[in-house]
């Protein structure tokens, strides 16, 4: 057992399992087939960091054997597991962290949907929107401020997609909340 912060691939893994238990091999189709592989760092991550999980308890391991097969190792989280999981669900955003984060902000988002209810999910987007907004503002601050300084055209226009790019994230984490703020929701 270590006390050492689990990384967001680890994070990652342990939500899927507590949302359906899963083999490694289930884990590694679901990471091929999905978007999700943006969060798997290496085809040979997985089954360390698996271990990693069934090491310090937060995953146990169920063996199946069906007419005529190997053995099927499912994982499913452990209660500690899952307690873990849904304290990382939960972490606030951090608005000085939101440009790098984003992806595990939409992950953790995804997650949310059957473990907290509704109005901590509508903070969370709130949280999510202020944070983008301010962190655009800066970006465009920066723009004006310091284009002059720039090396060349290329910064500048790479400057301006990361801006569109969080604009447009901006524009989804509002309109989210308004979807999920309607009431039909």
């Amino acid at each position: 057992m270590t006390d050492r912060p689990l990384t967001d691939f680890e994070h990652v893994l342990l939500g899927l399992l507590v949302d359906e238990p899963r083999s490694a091999y289930d884990l590694k189709k679901l990471f091929t087939n999905s978007p999700a592989a943006v969060y798997q760092p290496s085809a040979g991550a997985l089954v360390p960091a698996l271990r990693r999980l069934e090491r310090r308890g937060l995953l146990c391991v169920e063996v199946t054997v069906s007419a005529g097969r190997r053995s099927r190792r499912v994982l499913h989280p452990t209660p500690a597991g899952r307690a873990m999981h849904l304290e990382w669900v939960r972490q606030p955003v951090k608005p000085e962290r939101v440009g790098t984060d984003l992806g595990l902000h939409l992950m953790r988002f995804v997650m949310m949907e059957h473990l907290v209810p509704a109005e901590e999910i509508r903070a969370f987007l709130l949280s999510l929107a202020s944070a983008l907004e301010a962190f655009v503002r800066g970006m465009e601050g920066y723009v004006a401020t310091s284009a002059a300084d720039l090396n060349g055209r290329h910064p500048l226009l790479a400057l301006r997609h990361g801006i569109e790019v969080h604009r447009a994230s901006l524009d989804w984490a509002r309109s989210a909340l308004a979807d999920l703020t309607a009431p039909d929701a």
